[in-house]
């Protein structure tokens, strides 16, 4: 398996207005060394690099480069759904899983997630169209809905105090609540929804004015590491070779290229995505969608939508589309355990997306809706479905944060805070806000996709 980023992707519309530093070098040659490297410009690299700088004293702040592959923000950052909520199906999950406490921390680590994102853009002037919304998760099975409301109904009469900000509806009117036609229930919650192309690469034009160094269209080729206390790891690139103290590897869905210890632990899959736009006819006469929304199918299929402020919408997922086998990593077109974000998963996922938006909102019956564009994106997914953060396992001066299963808008922003404290302080893990469940050991290591060959 080639886990090297493709050189011809496909068209995100995030990416659709390139900023001055997406193919920017700070100089023709990578540094000889650095206090750190970090790889990846994605949400996940460049928050970590903001934070240790913002946090550093101005007259001994480290040395930074980040060190991209393709240009700065060109993966799954920019060519996901734009917007950041909790599935009320995941909290549901987690809570099974790993109880109520557990449950409460990641309500509460949502939360966290929203007001940082939006500290930040307050505080730096990122201009980036973020909102503070509702969202809607949209349950069209029944059986799905009935499940979901009794588990969600039982807590909240127990007096669940992280539960309060959330809501179920239904009745005769959920169509007219909601704007969509057709579900059986709804389940209502905080959001926010931003350009994440535009709030990444505003925050990386504050990273570089706070002294880091950035190279993009360099590809990290190999590593060696000699693990040996206050020896650097070598960092072999096409544009030469840097020494850094330490490293952080936040390419998500690629780390196991430069890792193989996480080859079968954090898999990269395929997701679609799209901007649906309905006819001026429609955008003159509606108002612009006011919240954001996920689509259960089942509970197996889920899609979500970002409105976005010119009527438009970003429509994305795809999974329920493909044929079985494309779906099981077994067909032609399977988006499992593939990095290939140069093809998309079939000529069928944007039309699907297109109809039902054209079938489902008000409004948009004789809209005329047109695809006007489609993309897919390298997600890492896990056995466990955690993500992996903190110090790499074996390792004195590397970390990782990677993984996020498609929700990395929901788990990035205050692990970052997390990890530039073990980078920069040398904080362990349980020192720092991140969860215990996302530490990264060798017994997770051990966790793998046994379908998977070498």
């Amino acid at each position: 398996m080639n886990f090297t980023p493709v050189a011809n992707s496909t068209a995100s519309y995030w990416l659709s207005e390139p900023h001055r530093l997406a193919s920017f070098c700070s100089s023709a040659t990578v540094p000889k060394q650095v206090d750190i490297a970090i790889i990846g410009t994605g949400l996940a690299g460049v928050a970590t690099a903001y934070h240790i700088l913002k946090n550093s004293d101005p007259q001994k702040r480290p040395s930074i480069t980040l060190i991209e592959a393709r240009d700065a923000c060109s993966g799954a950052t920019a060519r996901n759904g734009g917007h950041i909520k909790i599935k009320l199906a995941s909290l549901k999950d987690w809570y099974e899983k790993h109880g109520v406490d557990a449950a409460a921390e990641l309500v509460a680590w949502s939360e966290a997630q929203r007001h940082c994102l939006q500290k930040i853009a307050e505080e730096e002037g990122i201009e980036c169209e973020f909102q503070v919304r509702r969202s809607f998760d949209m349950l069209f099975d029944e059986e799905h809905a009935v499940g979901l409301k009794s588990w969600l109904t039982t807590r909240q009469k127990k007096g669940v105090t992280w539960l309060k900000d959330m809501q179920w509806v239904e009745g005769p009117y959920l169509d007219r609540i909601t704007g969509v036609k057709g579900a059986v229930g709804a389940f209502s919650s905080p959001a926010i929804s931003l350009w994440p192309y535009k709030f990444v690469i505003g925050l990386l034009e504050r990273v570089i004015e706070l002294g880091a160094t950035l190279h993009t269209n360099t590809p990290v080729e190999s590593i060696q590491n000699p693990n040996t206390e206050g020896s650097p790891v070598i960092l072999s690139t096409s544009r030469g070779e840097v020494r850094a103290n330490k490293v952080v590897y936040a390419s998500n869905g690629y780390v196991a290229g430069l890792l193989p210890q996480y080859r079968r632990v954090i898999v990269p899959i395929l997701g679609q995505n799209s901007r649906i736009v309905p006819n001026q006819a429609t955008l003159d006469r509606l108002s612009t969608i006011a919240t954001t929304f996920n689509f259960h199918y089942s509970t197996a299929w889920v899609d979500y939508l970002n409105p976005r402020p010119d009527g438009a919408v970003i429509h994305g997922g795809g999974g329920r589309s493909l044929a079985p086998d494309d779906r099981s990593g077994k067909g032609l077109n399977s988006r499992f355990n593939s990095v290939d974000d140069s093809r998309l998963l079939n000529d069928q996922v944007a039309e699907d997306f297109r109809a039902f938006d054209e079938q489902h909102f008000y409004g948009w019956e004789n809209s005329e809706a047109k695809v006007g564009s489609t993309w897919t994106g390298v997600m890492g997914i896990t056995k466990d479905g955690l993500p992996h953060a903190g110090r790499v396992p074996g390792t004195s001066n590397q970390w990782i944060l990677a993984r996020f299963n498609g929700g990395g808008m929901l788990l990035i922003p205050t692990m970052t805070q997390g990890i530039a404290k073990m980078v920069a302080q040398g904080e362990e893990l349980e020192d720092t806000n991140i969860p215990a469940q996302f530490k990264t050991t060798e017994a997770r290591l051990s966790n793998i996709f046994t379908e998977i060959s070498e």
